[in-house]
């Protein structure tokens, strides 16, 4: 991509949403984005994603009084088109995650007033039943959906008001009930204007989704990224495809949380322990970082075959969603591999604070990006500016609560250095208060207890006064409670006296988990 055009497309703000697939459609009329594995459409074109948008209001005239239309389905091509076309159309979309059960399904349904429900055809079954569970609920399955957009003759854009809802989504609900969180036009605009400003993306970048596309971190970075810069976006299938994906595929880029990265890394791990290799990969990592210090690169000489395991090409990782241990930021730039830890908020678009390339100061979740500004009320994060939400869909009390005197309180902990980047500390609600006053992170004690070998999952909270770590392991390495102490026990010596475990639980199934894969804490044991 030329600089000009480079120069070009950093610069553009975008009001909202649907001119993004503007821009997508003029300026990449052909190209092929979200390719996928749905056989009836494998991927959809600029102008053809845009020529949907054009023609929803008409094709929706049929379903006047239902202005939120809920969409259901595994990520594909379809959902994406489907999702601009309604939002074009100047109706509230709702993405639902493909991975609820029905009753929790036909919660959001009833809460978000739902009146359409498109659905992939592959959850036919789960449609019906929700449409005989909420009273007035109607129904059109994806495809047909979008081919009554294909042979509609009429086209319209009717004006879009930038605080007029667009779309609403769910909070993740890892402490209690989900809530409806409203984003305008606006919000939405100004959101992945503001992304496309501090991460550079071209044309020849390749990123694998691995999110689910009901999440608003997955829609404003990498689906609007790819529509920003006419990039390559491959939509991964489920999670046992992801590793054949990074093989094939070949990604350059990829946006992701906490737990899948760190899955990455024991997948590196595993693997040259298996051949033998691991003491020689630790050591090849040690070298690289020292002399990455001095100016020098030699990660591709060192680890073709590690990055290999990745695709080959990957250059860049935004993350996002919990907290991060740093040391895993620094294996990965060993690799050649830059982590951009970000941090955001359902309320907030999602992202707040980012990392940008080449001030990319670990530890930290980075500076805020410019359609928002960060202060601390205590230890909280305060967030005001164009990307946050006016509140939560008829809940007055719970907006009441969250959004004061113009700032969005996040519940969330953190702390800003003197150049601005911001520092997540984890949340209000999970912080363990101890008998003696001292206050405790959960998760920094979990990010520890991740890099463990044998550790799957981890949560951490207080029972009945004492530090408790709950760990879903792979019994193969830690059969029991000695063997987990045995892991446990050099972290706690890491520690401060009042930070240590004092008690481990072994579960046997996995920890429940929301969209974004994290833990629901609010049905644990100690909770």
């Amino acid at each position: 991509m030329g600089d000009n055009v480079a120069i070009k497309k950093a610069s553009l703000t975008y009001p909202d949403m649907r001119c993004l697939a503007e821009h997508a459609a003029s300026c990449f009329p052909d190209r092929e984005f979200f390719l996928c594995a749905d056989e009836e459409m494998p991927y959809v074109r600029g102008s053809e994603l845009f020529g949907f948008c054009k023609k929803a209001s008409a094709a929706l005239e049929e379903f006047t009084a239902a202005r939120h239309v809920a969409l259901l389905g595994p990520g594909s091509a379809a959902w994406l088109a489907a999702y601009f076309a309604v939002l074009s159309a100047g109706r509230v979309i709702v993405p639902l995650h493909d991975g609820l059960q029905p009753p929790e399904l036909e919660d959001c349904l009833r809460l978000a007033d739902c009146g359409v429900l498109l659905y992939d055809g592959r959850r036919g079954e789960t449609a019906a039943a929700l449409a005989r569970a909420v009273s007035g609920l109607r129904l059109m399955e994806l495809h047909a959906f979008l081919e009554k957009l294909r042979e509609e003759t009429r086209e319209s854009l009717p004006k879009l008001e930038p605080q007029a809802a667009a779309a609403m989504y769910f909070t993740s609900g890892t402490t209690g009930r989900p809530r409806c969180v409203l984003l305008t036009h606006r919000n939405m605009g100004s959101q992945i204007s503001a992304i496309a400003q501090v991460i550079p993306l071209a044309e020849t970048d390749v990123g694998l989704s691995l999110l689910p596309l009901s999440h608003t971190f997955e829609m404003m970075t990498h689906v609007a990224g790819a529509l920003h810069c006419g990039g390559t976006l491959y939509l991964n299938e489920s999670v046992r495809t992801v590793k054949k994906n990074l093989r094939e595929k070949r990604p350059t880029i990829l946006v992701t949380v906490p737990l899948i990265l760190q899955t990455l890394h024991k997948e590196i791990l595993n693997t040259a322990r298996k051949q033998g290799r691991l003491e020689q990969l630790q050591k090849a990592i040690r070298l690289s970082g020292s002399l990455q210090k001095l100016g020098l690169d030699m990660s591709r000489r060192l680890f073709g075959e590690v990055k290999a395991l990745l695709g080959g090409r990957l250059h860049t990782i935004i993350c996002g969603g919990a907290a991060l241990d740093p040391e895993l930021i620094r294996f990965f730039r060993a690799l050649g591999i830059e982590v951009l830890q970000g941090y955001g908020i359902t309320e907030c678009s999602p992202v707040v604070s980012v990392n940008r390339p080449g001030k990319n100061v670990v530890g930290s979740v980075g500076r805020p990006l410019p359609c928002c500004e960060v202060k601390l009320d205590g230890r909280e994060i305060c967030v005001r500016g164009t990307s946050v939400s006016p509140g939560y869909y008829k809940d007055e009390k719970a907006t009441a609560e969250s959004f004061r005197d113009g700032w969005f309180h996040t519940g969330d902990l953190g702390r800003l250095d003197r150049k601005g980047n911001l520092f997540f500390e984890g949340r209000i609600k999970n912080l363990i208060i101890l008998a003696n006053g001292e206050n405790v992170s959960p998760e920094e004690l979990e990010e520890k207890l991740y890099q463990a070998e044998g550790v799957l999952d981890a949560a951490v909270y207080e029972k009945d006064g004492r530090i408790t770590a709950e760990l879903f392991v792979d019994r193969t390495l830690i059969p029991d409670i000695p063997a987990a102490w045995r892991i446990v026990s050099p972290i706690n010596r890491s520690l401060a006296s009042f930070k240590q475990i004092g008690e481990i639980v072994l579960r046997e199934t996995e920890f429940e988990k929301t969209a974004t894969r994290k833990i629901k804490r609010y049905k644990l044991k100690g909770s």
